[in-house]
C-alpha cells in the first residue's frame, strides 16, 4: 500500500521532514480510531492490513463499546417480517426472518440483537450489518426448546444458552469456535417458561421457569463467568415483565388507570431479598386518546420509564387501514419520565415503515403490545 506522507516544513530548518503513519503509535491510533463513527471504522479495515489489525482487537472493540453513546432501538415483528427503528440516528431496518422463521423472542445484548424462531437462534449486529445463525446441536444432545443470549463484562465474552428435551442445557461461547457444551446436571431441576420474562444484567442471565413438583413459578439466574445456575422465588403475584433498574433486576407491574408503577427489586438473591417501591402514575401532558393508549414498556439505565405510542392504536378493524393516508401518518412516539425530577422529554420516530405496516395490515393493538423499546442500545464492532 502506497503510504500517504504529511509534511511541514519549520522557518528555521530548510528541508522538508516526513511523518508516515507507521510512526504514529499504535495505542494513539487506536484512540483516534475509537471517536470515529462506526461506518468509517468499518471501511478504514479494507484500507490497510495495519488499519485493519487495530481495529479488530479485542481492546479496540471493548474501547470502542465503552465510548459508545446508547441509543433507543424500537424493535417489532409480524410474521417473518422484523422492523427496526433506531433513535438519535433517525435509521430503519427491515428484515425477513430466513426459512420462513416465525420470531417468538427478541433482545438486545451489549450492541448484538438476539433474535429467535421455533428452529433456530441468531445473532444480528446492526452496526456492522451482519446476521450469524448459531450451530445446531448434534441430535443425541436433545432438540433445542428456547435460548438466550448474555454478556460477560469481566471476560468480554459472549454466551448462548440453549435449553434442550431430556432436561439438558447447552453453554456456547461465542468467537471461540468451540462446540455446545451440554448439560445434564448440576442445575437445579426447572421448566424453561416461554415467555418474554429473560433479561441480562452485569453478567447474569435472569428467566422466568417452573421449579419442583408443584411447578411454582420462579426466577432462574445464571452467572455467564461461573456458569452456576441459582433459583430465585417471586416476590409478587405473576404478571410482571424484567427491568433492568439501577443496575438490579426489578419486576415491574404498571397500568394506565390509577394505580401508578410498582416495582420489586432484587437486593440479595441467594436469600431472596426484594425491595418494594411504588411510583404513582405520572402526569405526562399528554391529550387522553394519547394516554388512554399508551403503554409502559420499560426504565432506562438513568430510571425514566419508558412510554410508547402509535397513531395506528386508533385503528381497530384491519378494513379501517384501507383508507389511512401517509399524510396522516405521525410515527411512533415515545416518552421518558423521570420520577426523581418529575419532568418528561419525548422523542418522535416520524414518517418510517408506514408503507410496510400497511401493507401487513397491522393493528393499533398489534404494535402497543408487540413493539419492544431497548432504551440502552450501544453499537458494536463484534464479528461473529
Amino acid at each position: 500500500m502506497e503510504q500517504k506522507k504529511i509534511h511541514g516544513s519549520t522557518h528555521d530548518d530548510d528541508h522538508d521532514r516526513s511523518l508516515t503513519i507507521e510512526h504514529i503509535p499504535l495505542d494513539l491510533l487506536g484512540e483516534i480510531f475509537s471517536r470515529l463513527p462506526a461506518k468509517l471504522i468499518g471501511r478504514s479495515r479494507s484500507v490497510s492490513k495495519l488499519w485493519s489489525s487495530i481495529t479488530t482487537t479485542p481492546s479496540f472493540i471493548n474501547l470502542f463499546a465503552a465510548s459508545s453513546q446508547p441509543c433507543a432501538l424500537l424493535i417489532f415483528s409480524k410474521r417473518d417480517k422484523l422492523f427496526v427503528f433506531s433513535s438519535p440516528q433517525a435509521e430503519s431496518y427491515k428484515f425477513t426472518i430466513p426459512r420462513d422463521g416465525f420470531l417468538q423472542r427478541y433482545d438486545s445484548v451489549h450492541g448484538l440483537v438476539y433474535l429467535e424462531t421455533s428452529t433456530q437462534l441468531m445473532i444480528w449486529n446492526p452496526t456492522m450489518k451482519h446476521f450469524f445463525t448459531l450451530p445446531e446441536p448434534e441430535e443425541s444432545e436433545g432438540k433445542y426448546i428456547t435460548g438466550s443470549l448474555g454478556y460477560d463484562p469481566i471476560e468480554c465474552k459472549y454466551k448462548a444458552l440453549c435449553h434442550l428435551t431430556g432436561d439438558k442445557i447447552g453453554i456456547l461461547t461465542l468467537g471461540s469456535q468451540e462446540s455446545w457444551r451440554i448439560l445434564s446436571q448440576g442445575f437445579p431441576s426447572h421448566y424453561r417458561r416461554m415467555t418474554d420474562c429473560v433479561i441480562c444484567i452485569n453478567g447474569v442471565i435472569y428467566y422466568q421457569c417452573f421449579s419442583g413438583l408443584s411447578l411454582a413459578h420462579a426466577i432462574m439466574s445464571f452467572d455467564l463467568k461461573s456458569e452456576k445456575f441459582h433459583l430465585i422465588k417471586y416476590p409478587s403475584r405473576d404478571g410482571c415483565f424484567f427491568v433492568s433498574y439501577e443496575g438490579r433486576l426489578a419486576l415491574m407491574l404498571s397500568s394506565n388507570g390509577r394505580s401508578g408503577i410498582e416495582l420489586w427489586i432484587l437486593v440479595n438473591a441467594e436469600n431472596h431479598e426484594w425491595v418494594y417501591k411504588h411510583f404513582p402514575t405520572p402526569y405526562l401532558g399528554q391529550a387522553f386518546w394519547v394516554l388512554r393508549d399508551m403503554k409502559l414498556k420499560g426504565v432506562t439505565a438513568a430510571g425514566e420509564f419508558i412510554y410508547f405510542y402509535s397513531p395506528f392504536s386508533n385503528y381497530s378493524c384491519r378494513k379501517d387501514l384501507v383508507h389511512l393516508g401517509s399524510e396522516g401518518w405521525s410515527g411512533f412516539k415515545v416518552i421518558y419520565f423521570d420520577p426523581k425530577k418529575n419532568s418528561s422529554r419525548e422523542v418522535n420516530f416520524p414518517g418510517i415503515a408506514f408503507d410496510d405496516l400497511k401493507r401487513l395490515r397491522v393493528l393499533g393493538s398489534d404494535l402497543i403490545e408487540g413493539l419492544t423499546v431497548v432504551p440502552n442500545h450501544i453499537e458494536s464492532l463484534t464479528s461473529l
